[in-house]
């Protein structure tokens, strides 16, 4: 039976964007705050499948333009919006619907309203390859190791992926994913790198070398 090689980005619960100015649109994350994860355009968040919440705590005690199905909370304090109101995802930078487009669950941000933002399991944050379909393992930095596999959509590219850990650790990554896709204890699908919710479930060859990074870059297309 074929090993199957199960990855899942890092995705920290949440991360925050501050408004410097009444615009609907949200400021993306940095890369680092949710956990490296980008796609062949270089977007960490690639689509609203990906998020599980949201929610506002506006800067001043009063905003009429907001949908009917909230009650302003007052200065400071959060209010649950609807996900569905999301207008869109582009390059990691989310854009929600004003009240104008949505009267119901539409929000018209202020300045200084600090948006919440909530991540879940969605659309390219996990990616399982057949193990022979690793093509090649090279240390790109000290502390970081590339692992090259034919694309999904197997047209000639490469998908990425690259783990952040310790300095000097290259060779027993190396030799873990090597006992992983020969050893004669696995088969099936194996979780190599799991991050999901900002946890880590790694396997157990490759625990103990300091991994704190999962980057997976996708093909151009998906």
């Amino acid at each position: 039976m074929e090993t199957y090689l199960y990855f899942r980005k890092f995705r920290p619960a949440t991360f925050t964007s501050t408004q410097g100015s009444a615009t609907q649109v949200l400021g993306a994350p940095s890369v680092a705050s949710i956990g490296g994860a980008v796609d062949a355009a270089g977007a960490k968040i690639s689509s609203a499948t990906e998020i599980a919440s949201l929610s506002v705590v506006p800067n001043d005690g009063a905003n009429s333009n907001i949908g009917s199905n909230y009650t302003h909370p007052g200065a400071g304090t959060a209010l649950t919006i609807a996900t569905s109101a999301i207008n869109g995802v582009a390059d990691s930078v989310i854009t929600f619907d004003n009240v104008t487009q949505d009267s119901a669950n539409g929000y018209n941000f202020e300045t200084g309203d600090i948006i919440t933002v909530t991540l879940q399991q969605g659309l390219e944050t996990s990616v399982m390859y057949a193990a022979s379909a690793l093509k090649g393992i090279e240390a790109t930095a000290t502390g970081s190791t590339t692992l090259r596999f034919n694309s999904l959509k197997n047209d000639g590219t490469d998908d990425i992926i690259t783990i952040a850990h310790d300095n000097t650790k290259y060779e027993d990554i190396v030799n873990g994913i090597n006992s992983i896709v020969n050893g004669r204890n696995y088969g099936g699908v194996v979780t190599v790198i799991d991050g999901s919710d900002g946890g880590l479930v790694l396997n157990k060859e490759l625990q103990g070398l300091g991994i704190d990074g999962l980057e997976i870059v996708f093909e151009s297309g998906y």
